[in-house]
Parts: C-alpha cells; sequence; structure tokens
C-alpha cells in the first residue's frame, strides 16, 4: 500500500506472489477493496504494460522531479514545461508517461526541429540493468529503417539523465483512433498489413518488440502507422543478462500465452504474431480480446480461455478476417503463422479478394473446435464407433424369428437412433454455448446419455456385450467437463441404465452367449462394480488435472 504508482504496485504484487496466480488474484481484490472504500487508489489502465523487474517501492515520479531542471513538475501527460534546458534541448511540454520512462516534446536547439525526447523515468536512481535495458531500446528503434517504425536520431547523456531521441509523431495512438470511432473491418486489414511488414523487417534485424498494442502504435498525419516503444524488445542474438524466468513482461491483454507465464526464452517471432493477432481482434470489435479486473485475471483468461469470435461481438466481419486473427491467437506458437510476413500475405490476399491460406487449415481448425468442445467431439466420435459396434454385433447374432428383414432392419433401426442421439448432443452443445450455462445442460447431458444407451441396448434384443463397453465410455466422455459432480450423474444414471437393460432387455428365449450373461448376478454385480471404479478413476484423475491446472 506504499506504493504511489498502480503498475508498479500490480508489478510489486505479482513478483511477491511469484507464479502463484490464485493468491496475486485474492491480493488484487483487497486491493481493490481498499480503493473503493478510502478512493485512494487509482484504476490501473489495461492497455499499459506491466513495470519491468525489479519493481520499485519508491513513486519513481516523484524521485524525478526532485531534479533542480524540473521542479514544481509532478510528471503527467500534457503537462507543459516552461522550457526547461536540457543539454541541446528544450523540453515542452510531457506528451507520453508509463512505468519505464517519459516523453517529452522537444526543441533540438541546433537543428532547430521538434523531436520526441524520452528518459528513463527514475533519473539518476536508474540501475545499471535498466540503463542497459533503455539503450537496447534506443538500439533496437536506430537499427531499424523501416516508414512504419520511428526513426531515433540522438543517444545520450546529460546531468546523470540517460535519453535518446526520436521522430515526433503529431498524430494520435491507434487506441486513441479505436476509441474515437469504429474502423471498417477493410481499413483494419490495411493498418495490420502495413504493421505487420514493419514488425517483420524488426524480426529480421534480430528483435522481438514484446509489447505491440494498439497504444505502441501512433498514426502521423497521413494516418500510416507507426511503431514506437521497443522498451520491452528482446535481441534474438543476446538477451539473457536482461530476461529472467518467471518474470511477466509486456501487456497482458495483448500477449501470448508463453509471454504470461514468463517463459521468455520461449518467446519468439511468433509471439509478436500474437500480438499483431490481438491488434487487429481490437480493430475489429474495439475491444481487446481478453479485459479483466487486473492484470493477475487477465493473464489467466489468456492462459486458459479463447476470445469470443468477433462475429458474436460485431456482425459484419468478415470470416476470412476472423480466420487470420484466430490463427494469430492460437495458444501453441507452432499454430500460427510462420512469421509476420506469412501474415502479411495472407491480409494481401484479403484485401485482393484472394482465398487466404488461414480459412483452408482445416486440421488447425479441426484441433482448435476440438480442444473448445471435447464433450461434443468425443460423443460425435462415438456415433460412428457404436454404429460399427451395432453391425459387429448384428452380424454375430442368429437370424430372429418373425424378422421378415433379416439383420440389414435391426441395423438401420439403430443406425438412426444413432444419429438422432448425435443431433441431440449437437443441440446441447449450442444450448450451452448461447447460454454458457454452468450446471443445467452438463448435468442433464450426463444424466440422459446413459439412458439413451440403455434404451439402444433394449431395443437390440440380440446380442448385447459389445454395447455393454459404451457405459464405462459415457463416463469418460462426460469427465472432459472436468467436473466431479457430472461423473456421479453419469456413473450413477449408467447404474441406472443397466438396470433398465437387466430387467427389459433380457429376452424370456434367450438366442445367444451375451443374452445370457444378463441373467447371470455374478456378471451384473462385476459390470456394476467397474461401472463405479470408473466412475472413481474418471474423478481422481480430474482432481488430479484442476489441481496441476491451479498449480500452474
Amino acid at each position: 500500500m506504499d506504493v504511489f504508482c498502480p503498475e508498479e504496485r500490480s508489478a510489486l504484487v505479482d513478483q511477491l506472489c511469484e507464479q502463484n496466480l490464485a493468491l496475486a488474484k485474492e491480493v488484487h481484490e483487497l486491493i481493490d477493496a481498499v480503493g473503493r472504500a478510502e478512493g485512494f487508489l487509482e484504476n490501473v489502465d489495461p492497455h499499459d504494460s506491466l513495470p519491468m523487474d525489479p519493481p520499485k517501492i519508491y513513486n519513481a515520479s516523484d524521485d524525478v522531479t526532485q531534479r533542480p531542471w524540473l521542479s514544481g513538475w509532478r510528471g503527467r501527460v500534457g503537462d507543459d514545461v516552461p522550457f526547461r534546458k536540457f543539454g541541446n534541448y528544450e523540453l515542452i511540454e510531457v506528451i507520453a508517461h508509463g512505468g519505464m520512462g517519459v516523453v517529452y516534446k522537444a526543441k533540438q536547439i541546433g537543428l532547430n526541429r521538434t523531436v520526441a525526447l524520452k528518459m528513463i523515468l527514475t533519473g539518476a536512481f536508474a540501475d545499471d540493468e535498466e540503463i542497459k535495458r533503455f539503450y537496447q531500446e534506443a538500439e533496437a528503434a536506430a537499427k531499424l529503417d523501416h516508414p512504419g517504425i520511428v526513426p531515433v536520431y540522438d543517444v545520450g547523456c546529460c546531468d546523470g539523465q540517460h535519453y535518446y531521441s526520436m521522430a515526433l509523431i503529431e498524430g494520435e495512438s491507434l487506441a486513441a483512433r479505436i476509441k474515437e470511432s469504429p474502423i471498417e473491418p477493410r481499413e483494419s486489414a490495411e493498418i495490420l498489413l502495413k504493421i505487420a511488414r514493419a514488425v517483420h523487417v524488426a524480426h529480421k534485424a534480430g528483435f522481438i518488440h514484446r509489447d505491440l498494442k494498439p497504444a505502441n502504435i501512433l498514426l502521423d498525419e497521413k494516418n500510416e502507422p507507426r511503431i514506437v516503444d521497443f522498451g520491452l524488445a528482446k535481441s534474438s542474438e543476446d538477451d539473457s543478462n536482461l530476461t529472467r524466468t518467471g518474470t511477466v513482461m509486456g501487456t497482458p491483454n495483448y500477449m501470448p500465452p508463453e509471454q504470461a507465464t514468463g517463459k521468455n526464452k520461449e518467446v519468439t517471432n511468433a509471439s509478436d504474431v500474437y500480438s499483431l493477432g490481438a491488434i487487429l481482434y481490437t480493430l475489429l470489435t474495439g475491444q481487446p480480446p481478453f479485459v479483466a479486473g487486473n492484470s493477475t485475471e487477465t493473464l489467466m483468461q489468456v492462459l486458459q480461455d479463447d476470445p469470443l469470435r468477433p462475429r458474436n461481438i460485431k456482425a459484419g466481419i468478415p470470416v476470412d478476417l476472423e480466420a487470420i486473427c484466430a490463427k494469430c491467437m492460437e495458444k501453441k506458437p507452432l499454430d500460427r503463422y510462420l512469421s509476420a510476413k506469412h501474415l502479411a500475405a495472407d491480409l494481401e490476399r484479403f484485401l485482393n479478394g484472394n482465398p487466404i491460406h488461414a480459412k483452408n487449415d482445416w486440421k488447425r481448425r479441426a484441433k482448435r473446435w476440438i480442444s473448445k468442445e471435447p464433450v461434443l467431439a468425443a460423443h460425435l466420435a462415438l456415433v460412428p464407433i457404436l454404429a460399427v459396434t451395432v453391425f459387429c454385433a448384428t452380424e454375430l447374432a442368429p437370424p430372429m424369428r418373425g424378422d421378415p428383414y433379416g439383420w440389414s432392419g435391426q441395423f438401420m433401426k439403430n443406425i438412426y437412433v444413432l444419429l438422432a442421439w448425435g443431433v441431440v448432443a449437437i443441440i446441447l452443445q449450442k444450448i450451452h454455448n448461447r447460454f454458457q450455462s454452468e450446471s443445467f445442460i452438463p448435468t442433464l447431458w450426463a444424466g440422459i446419455d446413459p439412458i439413451f444407451l440403455a434404451g439402444l441396448l433394449v431395443l437390440n434384443s440380440e446380442p448385447r456385450g459389445l454395447l455393454m463397453s459404451a457405459f464405462p465410455l459415457l463416463i469418460l466422455v462426460i469427465s472432459l467437463f472436468r467436473r466431479i459432480d457430472l461423473i456421479s450423474v453419469a456413473t450413477i444414471s449408467s447404474l441406472v441404465g443397466f438396470g433398465m437393460v437387466v430387467m427389459l432387455g433380457t429376452s424370456s428365449e434367450p438366442h445367444g452367449l451375451y443374452d445370457l450373461s444378463l441373467k447371470s448376478s455374478s456378471y451384473n454385480l462385476t459390470f456394476s462394480v467397474c461401472l463405479l471404479l470408473t466412475g472413481i478413476v474418471s474423478s481422481l484423475q480430474v482432481l488430479r488435472l484442476n489441481k496441476y491446472a491451479r498449480a500452474r
């Protein structure tokens, strides 16, 4: 509570709690509660970057203001600085203020030009690591020669204050542009195409930005996007001294999962591709893909959840653009575009009206759908499996008396039932997605599946042995919900369904070995115990998986 700056306070909480996201979330909630009660805590802007490690336990901006040439300035964006002399520059006003640095609009006296002058926020209190990172930022921007990247003019140190100057972009940021009015999908694609090309140049030069977001994209007087703020840039050649494993760096709303977990050695060019997809998502919908009450909750969403489909938020978004956005934001880096250049190529195809590669990537789309809706996928997979099983069971059965159509009529009757079951599963999944029901639909699903199977078994008078294995399979399918209560419902429902088969499905005149087995009390007892054991083992496995997920 002694930390004045909200960004630094948030970073300090995350640092002290290490990788315990649950603990960090609880601390953030307590701090927010105090803020609501006493009204002295500022809201954290979700577009701001997380401050770098190590977190400071003092108000860095106050330290800077104690400098004689900045006495009386409070360090807020838009504050005028009455032409304070700083080396070869005259400071005019503050135009940007973040967790690491402050940017002034300044006049370069020698060349009589207006520039943007960036300084380390902590001034003379900056440690060696901050200084090294600051010069790496200047070096990264200075090495990149591209119209989409703001150029660096000068780097130096004056009175112990490190600085570098760059071109002044008079326009607004992309974040401000998004807030003003909606951007059409085609214009969004054109903007991201230019940004992706600039990012590809940075990647070729050996730099990963790691903090791409609308606030770090400036629009010049011609409405052309220009990338700024390489403060978190990582050099692919040597970044061992500046990137600590376990330290989360970047903006939670726009960072990929590998960056959100602090696995900085796994951050590659594909991480910037993810951020480009998140920028496209924001351009299309007007909001970031993930937004929560604090940075910890946002990070948990990044790790665990998929963003809402852009077309569900805003109608009229082209399917191809949604597919490009989804491919960029895949959880696994290998599932994204191979590079920013490949992303730019797909955007160019879209703008030219040609087929895009993302839409034709059926393997990626299938994997994404299965991971998103595993229960429905398992149900639909069981339909052909049970169909083959019914075929084999019918083929093994002796001819039934009184059946003029033979086994084919019995088989087709079962196929119709299986198809109906698949349709019901799809309907239940649609209802579940539509209303996001946490209990009703999954519980209904867990309860009716075994009863349906029991009806199918009763329908098949001969034989039933192969189909009986579907009861434990259904328990395993329901366990994909990863909820103990649903596994319990499925287990109980399976026992009830098995009892229905024993009571209603046993012929008075047996026709085969499998039917005789249902009349054996020892068989029935053994099978019931197997169902119970399946439910118990599934519950234990789900408990273990949930515990592992919370620990991560």
